[in-house]
Order: structure tokens, then C-alpha cells, then sequence
């Protein structure tokens, strides 16, 4: 059990481990030491030699690319900071673990850009979950964090991520040569500014989106609280739960 589940345990404390962010089914919420079992063995096998994947970098057999996500997301917890963090999340659907999705940045109080990463397990790939995801880490990146652009880089030949980022509204914004595994990878970039996901958004098919917990990680992250806003219905978002749909003064999507 993690500290965040254990009884009587302050969250104050760690306020990540209350971060929630939903919307219908899909869920995306920090692993708990018991979740990383799960988390472990549903990688992919061939995560360890996509870039793409905020695993990139491990190799073969899968025992090695598991370990990896152990230490990924020990080291997430560990090494957050104002300055620079990462922050990991276990997706889900109707319960069912899917994947992970992971938010990172260096210096965000004064430069306000996220990166992005995601990666599904081989039997939840094609049924969208991976836009769901990325969509609701954008959510949480610009309305919870204030974020004024999103990154996200991609393996030349990945059609899957490079199909989700365009979908998204993404604009393209340079390439990269990378070296993993001794193997040198051609590495595009997208950009997606606050403005462009304040567009696209009503199209993404997300529905109502609820965020719990942003208020404490905004503290731990050394951000300044929001104040509180309307949400849709005219009632004010409290306890770090950030106001769901559309942004205020717009109307919620039917």
C-alpha cells in the first residue's frame, strides 16, 4: 500500500496522490505502490525501443522494460520539484488499466510549457483511448496548471501518435536527431499553444471533464492557487476541483 492510501495518512503531505482527472469512462490518476504490479506488466514489449514512450531508452526482454517503469515512476515521486518534475499517471477505462500518461517540465513557473508522453498496453491500442488520454492531460496542463503551450515529439513513422497530435490541433514546430539504444531515431516535434486547444477542444469528444486535487498540486508544483471560477452550471469549483466542460463564460458541450 502507498503512503497515500495509508490510513490516517495527512495528504497535505503529497498532494499529488489526490490528483484526479475524468471524463465518461477514462480515468487518469497517480499509481499507488499497489497499482505498479499491474502497471509493470502491461507495458509493451517493444516500449524499450520507441522514443516515443516516456520509457524510451530500455531494452528487451520485458522483465528489463517492467523494471522501468518502477523506477520511472519511484523517481517521478522522488525528484518533483517546482524546477523540474514529471508527473505519471495511470490511465483507466471503466476501471480497467490501460496505460500511462505522463506530464513533465523543466522551470514551469516561468516558461509555462508541458511535454507530453503516453503509452497503452498492445491490447487497449485502436479504440481511441490514446486521444482520451492525451486530451485529458492537456485539460489538466492548460485549465489546472496554466500552461500557455504543450509539446509533444513523436518517432518519424509512428502514425498513431503523429495521428492523435494532429488531431488535437497541434502545429508542427521542429525535428530532432536522437540516439537510443545506439540507434539514431528522426524525432518530429509539435507545439500546441493555449489559444489553439481553446479552439479544438469542443471537438476532442471528451463531454464534462473533472479535475480533483489541482489546488495541492499547484502548491506542490510552487504555483500560485487559482481562483476559484464558475463552473457551467454556475456553481464555484472548491477543494481543488477544477470547474468541468468548457471554459467559463462558454457553454458546456451538450
Amino acid at each position: 500500500m502507498s503512503a497515500g492510501d495509508a490510513a490516517g495518512f495527512d495528504s497535505s503531505l503529497w498532494p499529488l496522490a489526490q490528483l484526479r482527472v475524468r471524463a465518461g469512462a477514462i480515468e487518469l490518476r497517480p499509481p499507488t505502490d499497489d497499482d505498479l504490479p499491474a502497471l509493470a506488466a502491461l507495458v509493451p514489449v517493444e516500449a524499450g525501443h520507441d522514443p516515443t514512450l516516456p520509457i524510451s531508452g530500455v531494452t528487451t526482454p520485458h522483465e528489463v522494460t517492467a523494471q522501468a517503469v518502477l523506477r520511472q515512476v519511484w523517481r517521478s515521486r522522488a525528484e518533483l520539484a517546482p524546477d523540474r518534475w514529471r508527473i505519471c499517471l495511470a490511465a483507466y477505462v471503466d476501471g480497467v488499466l490501460v496505460g500511462q500518461q505522463d506530464l513533465k517540465a523543466d522551470d514551469f513557473p516561468r516558461r509555462r510549457i508541458v511535454e507530453t508522453s503516453s503509452w497503452l498496453g498492445t491490447e487497449h491500442r485502436r479504440r481511441g483511448h490514446g486521444k482520451a488520454m492525451r486530451a485529458l492531460a492537456l485539460h489538466l496542463a492548460f485549465e489546472g496548471l496554466g500552461a500557455v503551450a504543450v509539446e509533444s515529439e513523436s518517432a518519424e513513422g509512428n502514425d498513431a501518435a503523429l495521428g492523435i497530435t494532429r488531431s488535437l490541433g497541434y502545429s508542427p514546430s521542429g525535428d530532432t536527431y536522437e540516439v537510443h539504444d545506439g540507434v539514431v531515431t528522426h524525432m518530429l516535434w509539435s507545439r500546441l499553444t493555449r489559444e489553439r486547444w481553446a479552439l479544438h477542444r469542443q471537438g476532442y469528444g471528451l463531454g464534462p471533464v473533472e479535475c480533483e486535487g489541482v489546488e495541492g498540486c499547484r502548491q506542490l508544483l510552487g504555483l500560485p492557487p487559482t481562483e476559484l471560477a464558475p463552473t457551467s452550471n454556475g456553481n464555484r469549483a472548491a477543494n481543488g476541483v477544477a470547474h468541468r466542460g468548457a471554459p467559463t463564460g462558454q457553454p458546456a458541450p451538450a
